[in-house]
């Protein structure tokens, strides 16, 4: 899409989960740089440091799938964006009552619609969504390897909240993809 072609218009529906299960979906992305995880224990604590840093090799995250609806995302809403008729991306979240935090399990935007501000219609939902049921905060996983979605996350207020050096594998800090906890708080 150029710089002068309009935007389009953007459709959001909620969908019933019944009707996705049986639904896979697809997580993929490349990215030329991560965010270097650093722990060092000390005799008075824990330093953690995260520092931008640019791959070696461009890296690729290829195929993770896993089905959309799961047990483990309990009763989560499901959310299908449209660009006409076309389906351009989707967002699942849940609303935790135990600490008022809306999750977001998936948010994903079609390559196809990469740059349509999908992301940002669906992020947007999100926020509605959460502050109607009396949300406190929303809170994601992504990846430090990962760096256009936390670029977008942190453009859309979301902070680093926390960090799990050993969610994925054992050596997920060699591998330079730790788990990252970000939260947009209202």
């Amino acid at each position: 899409m150029s710089m002068n072609t309009p935007m389009p218009d953007i459709r959001i529906v909620k969908v019933d989960r019944e009707s996705l299960k049986d639904r896979v979906t697809v997580f993929s992305y490349d990215s030329d740089g991560h965010y270097r995880v650093d722990i060092s224990e000390h005799e008075d604590g824990w330093t953690i440091n995260l520092a931008k840093e640019k791959f070696h090799e461009r890296y690729h995250k290829r195929d993770e799938r896993d089905k959309t609806v799961q047990p483990y995302k309990g009763d989560s809403e499901i959310y299908l964006a449209y660009v006409g008729d076309e389906e351009a991306g989707q967002l699942q979240i849940e609303f935790q009552e135990f600490n008022k935090s809306v999750r977001v399990w998936d948010i994903d935007v079609w390559p196809k619609f990469k740059r349509y501000k999908i992301g940002t219609a669906l992020i947007n939902l999100c926020k509605d969504r959460a502050k109607e049921l009396g949300a406190r905060r929303i809170v994601l996983e992504t990846q430090s390897s990962n760096l256009a979605a936390i670029e977008f996350y942190k453009s859309m207020g979301f902070k680093l909240i926390g960090l799990d050096a050993s969610h994925y594998h054992n050596d997920d800090v060699e591998r330079c993809e730790v788990r990252l906890e970000m939260a947009y708080h209202f």
